[in-house]
């Protein structure tokens, strides 16, 4: 048995077709054939059975193609292994917010300092990320939440500022003009993120500062979509607490109205990762990148 007759195998089977399998492997359909043929001659089992209309698997076919496929696709990762490990790879964990507003311009700049980096990107909430580097599946985690581990430290990137967003309707206008408190505000249809946000955990806290319990809440929908929470917002639904950096765009528009909050209830995005992979060179290398931004004061 070898590979080329099981990948000629796997190949026919899911594609139903020589002829199919033929091009995707660019081969002749002779030689497909002949693959499978002699493949089924080693095993002394017919695996498909051929019409001049279909292909189908036998029951020996059934079973043997779990084993092929795997055995195909253990090749793929391996070959795929070995272009990466040429490769200089830095795998990142980031929340919402960093994911989506601070880790692009971070990485680009870095890549055009240094081309041969290469990037693998997960995005959850805080506690998910937390969870994939303190499993050491993410060399770094990008968070809005603190991660409390005696096995990790963290670098400061920049501080957020939660703001308290409403529609732009005319009741919540007229509330504005009232100059009514925020305490008066929240009890009004609320959209909160999702549990394990970072932002949600810190808004949770400010609630707390002001005796509002979520229970106290008329919570009306919960979410860890920062677009679909702008969109809720926009289209009347309620009101949210969101960081300055995901309602950047409706800022200047006549679409929400916001309210400053506590800045008491500040936060940062930090970097955190692991003690002893800190000397890691490409660790090192991206958190001293990170630093030198830093220091030029251009995360403030």
């Amino acid at each position: 048995m070898e590979f080329r007759q099981l990948e000629a195998f796997v190949a026919t089977a899911e594609l139903k077709s020589f002829s199919q399998a033929a091009k995707y492997l660019y081969l002749s359909q002779s030689t497909i054939s002949s693959h499978v043929q002699n493949l089924e001659d080693d095993l002394g089992r017919k695996l498909l059975l051929r019409t001049t209309k279909s292909i189908t698997l036998t029951p020996e076919g059934e079973t043997f193609l779990s084993y092929a496929r795997k055995i195909v696709e253990t090749k793929d990762q391996a070959v795929l292994s070995l272009q990466q490990s040429s490769k200089s790879m830095l795998h990142i964990g980031a929340s919402s917010i960093p994911s989506g507003y601070l880790l692009p311009e971070i990485i680009a700049g870095f890549k055009k300092k240094y081309p041969e980096m290469h990037f693998s990107i997960w995005q959850g909430s805080s506690d998910e990320i937390a969870e994939l580097l303190l499993s050491d599946s993410v060399d770094i985690a990008f968070t809005g939440k603190d991660i409390s581990s005696p096995l990790c430290e963290s670098l400061k990137v920049c501080p957020d500022h939660l703001m308290l967003v409403t529609p732009a309707t005319e009741e919540y206008k007229k509330l504005k003009e009232n100059r009514a408190k925020i305490s008066e505000i929240l009890k009004y249809p609320m959209i909160l993120r999702s549990n394990g946000s970072g932002t949600q955990f810190v808004a949770s806290k400010l609630l707390e500062g002001l005796g509002i319990k979520k229970s106290d809440l008329n919570v009306i929908a919960q979410t860890n979509d920062l677009e679909s929470i702008q969109q809720m917002i926009v289209h009347g639904m309620g009101i949210s607490i969101c960081s300055r950096f995901s309602t950047q765009n409706l800022l200047d528009s006549d679409k929400v109205i916001t309210y400053p909050l506590d800045n008491a209830n500040m936060r940062h995005f930090s970097l955190h990762y692991m003690n002893i992979k800190k000397s890691h060179p490409t660790i090192k290398l991206f958190l001293d990148y990170v630093q030198n931004l830093i220091d030029e004061g251009i995360y403030k």
